[in-house]
């Protein structure tokens, strides 16, 4: 029952955005000026609150790249499922990035701290910095232009990082840990980061569409699987093979790495005009998955 709690705050919030949009009171097109306000102010308040109050630790570091290493494998066993089933290229480099990366900063913290408690947060911003938003940073343009063609720009793609709020915010946490910052400063910057949650799944539900699905059901169905069940098993059974006693950061890694599909991941192979009616479809129907596959794993892990 502990997980019932994150699970039905995620459905009525991705529910409340999506009946916004049906009865007219939202149109979807909003959803983009809600997620622009997360990730530009709520999320690096989050992010730099987070990183300042962690304590690190090599354990949780090893996890987080252990997650990183398993969500990548599964995202190439997609790939190489796919390519038996003679998609097309741009259905493969979408299903490759659709189940390498999940949404684990907006669907993670509501889960990992209904489990726990408010202060692995940190620990959650830390996994997605490390393991989702350096990593998609890097990797999605290269792997995106195996499909569109397009020519690669290591200097503009050095740039987008640089200078994407997320990341300052990860820099500046960082470097304020050598000082002590009084606690009022972190007031409004709390204010702010307890927003994210709530706005960005919002968004996400008010930008939700089920119709895609007639002609993507294949390969939606393979990233789901991949995302939300073989990548944290892959994990799950690397932890067994080394006979490792699961603690919480072992269990934190796992649940992370099992997040459904990423949002940004669908909204760049839209963009970059692939397989859209997948991106859609693995987002929509992956949070929906995302209510069996999670008490699966708690299930298995606690």
């Amino acid at each position: 029952m502990f997980v019932f709690n994150p699970l039905w705050t995620i459905f009525v919030l991705l529910m409340g955005g999506y009946v916004a949009k049906i009865i007219g009171v939202l149109k979807q097109k909003q959803s983009r000026t809600l997620l622009d306000f997360a990730v530009t102010f709520a999320i690096p308040c989050l992010i730099f609150d987070g990183i300042y109050h962690l304590n690190l630790d090599l354990s949780l570091t090893l996890m987080i790249l252990t997650g990183l290493m398993c969500s990548l494998l599964g995202g190439f066993f997609a790939v190489i499922v796919g390519y038996f089933c003679h998609f097309s290229r741009a259905t493969l480099v979408s299903m490759f990035l659709l189940s390498s990366f999940g949404n684990t900063l907006f669907i993670g913290i509501p889960i990992v701290t209904g489990i726990y408690d408010a202060s692995f947060i940190g620990k959650v911003v830390f996994y997605d910095a490390l393991a989702t938003a350096l990593p998609f940073s890097l990797i999605a343009p290269f792997v995106l232009s195996l499909g569109s063609n397009q020519p690669i720009s290591l200097f503009a793609n050095v740039k987008r990082i640089v200078i994407f709020p997320p990341f300052i915010a990860l820099v500046l946490g960082f470097c304020a840990k050598v000082v002590a910052l009084p606690d009022f400063i972190f007031g409004p910057i709390r204010a702010l980061g307890g927003a994210t949650t709530a706005v960005a799944l919002f968004a996400i539900g008010l930008g939700l569409g089920f119709g895609a699905i007639r002609s993507a059901y294949k390969p939606t169905i393979i990233v789901i699987l991949c995302k939300t069940l073989l990548t944290p098993f892959l994990f799950i059974g690397i932890l067994k093979v080394f006979n490792v006693e699961f603690n919480p950061n072992h269990i934190l890694a796992i649940l992370e790495c099992g997040m459904p599909t990423m949002a940004l991941a669908g909204a760049m192979i839209i963009k970059a005009k692939l397989d859209s009616n997948l991106a859609v479809s693995s987002i929509a129907f992956g949070i929906l998955f995302s209510f069996v596959s999670i008490p699966i794993l708690c299930y298995v892990l606690l």
